[in-house]
C-alpha cells in the first residue's frame, strides 16, 4: 500500500522525495499540497478517498509555542471526520521545514555534497530557501538539475541530517505508518550566531 506525504509546495516536495529517496524508502507518493491549508485539504481527501495513511508537513511559520500548539490543535479537529487516527499524521515544521532540516549552511552543503559561495554562505542565514532552492530540481523550473532525487548524499553528513527529530518522524511514519504518533518534545532555544 502506498502511503502520502503532503506537503505545502513544490520546494518543499523536491527536498523531501530527494530526502525520502536516499532513505530507500519506497511506495512512497509525496504530493504538493499548494499551501497549508490546501495541503491539510488535500490530505483529508486522500485519507477518505484512497484509505491510504497520510503525513501532512507544514510550515508553522512560528516559534511561539501557544500559536504552534494552536495550529496542531486546529488539525486535530479535521481528524474526527477520518476513520483512524493513525491515517492521518500531522508533522509541523517549526519555525520551518528548511529550519528543521538544515540549522545552517554547512550541514546542507555536507549533506547534499555541494559547495557553496562564500554570498549563499551569508545568505543561508536570513533566506535558506533560495539557497536550497538554487540547488534543488523543482517540477515546473526550467534550471539545470543540481540535485536530483536520489542523487547519493554523503553518508555520514546525511546522517546526521537524518538525526532531526522531524525528519526521524516522518521517515517512520512513512516507513510504518502504523508507528505510534509521539508528542514533541518542547524546542529547546538555540543561541544565535
Amino acid at each position: 500500500m502506498k502511503t502520502y506525504l503532503v506537503v505545502e509546495g513544490r520546494l518543499d516536495a523536491a527536498v523531501m522525495r530527494t530526502l525520502i529517496a536516499a532513505a530507500k524508502l519506497t511506495d512512497v507518493v509525496v504530493a504538493d499540497g499548494g499551501g497549508k491549508s490546501p495541503a491539510l485539504s488535500l490530505a483529508k481527501s486522500i485519507v477518505l478517498s484512497r484509505g491510504a495513511p497520510v503525513g501532512v508537513l507544514v510550515d508553522a511559520d512560528t516559534t511561539d509555542e501557544a500559536m504552534v500548539r494552536e495550529q496542531r490543535q486546529a488539525f486535530n479537529d479535521l481528524r474526527p471526520s477520518v476513520p483512524s487516527r493513525q491515517d492521518l499524521r500531522l508533522f509541523l515544521a517549526v519555525p520551518t521545514l528548511e529550519a528543521e532540516l538544515f540549522p545552517n549552511a554547512e550541514t546542507f552543503s555536507q549533506i547534499f555534497r555541494v559547495d557553496l559561495t562564500e554570498g549563499q554562505i551569508r545568505r543561508f542565514k536570513t533566506d535558506p530557501m533560495s539557497v536550497v532552492k538554487s540547488f534543488l530540481s523543482i517540477p515546473g523550473d526550467y534550471s539545470e538539475t543540481r540535485i536530483a532525487p536520489g542523487r547519493p548524499m554523503d553518508a555520514k553528513a546525511a546522517k546526521k541530517g537524518f538525526d532531526r527529530p522531524l525528519l526521524k518522524e516522518v521517515l517512520a511514519f512513512l516507513a510504518d505508518p502504523l508507528t505510534p504518533e509521539r508528542p514533541r518534545p518542547a524546542r529547546r532555544k538555540e543561541p544565535e550566531d
